[in-house]
């Protein structure tokens, strides 16, 4: 994905209706984002396939069923003052 940084990882936690928590495994090449390490999620769209899914929509739970265990590519789109990423969610 060049000129876009991104992280790819496993989701391992649903904390929310809007944020995630992934095992981080790549990373863009500015390499912002440590691999190995875990990083939270802010959602801002989740793709699958031809489907999105827009937060605020969706439950915890209806979450969990779609992304939990599964891995995931995260095209980041801003960061929080907090360090919290907002991205859009992508399975792959």
């Amino acid at each position: 994905m060049p000129g876009r940084d991104f992280v790819i990882g496993n989701v391992t936690d649903v904390i929310d209706d809007e944020t995630l928590n992934i095992t981080v495994d790549r990373t863009s090449e500015e390499k912002r984002h440590e691999s190995g390490g875990s990083e939270n999620i802010r959602i801002r769209r989740i793709w699958l396939t031809d489907i999105v899914w827009m937060t605020g929509v969706s439950t915890r739970s209806q979450i969990e069923k779609m992304l939990k265990g599964k891995r995931i590519l995260c095209s980041i789109r801003a960061q929080e003052q907090g360090g919290k990423i907002v991205a859009d969610v992508h399975l792959i």
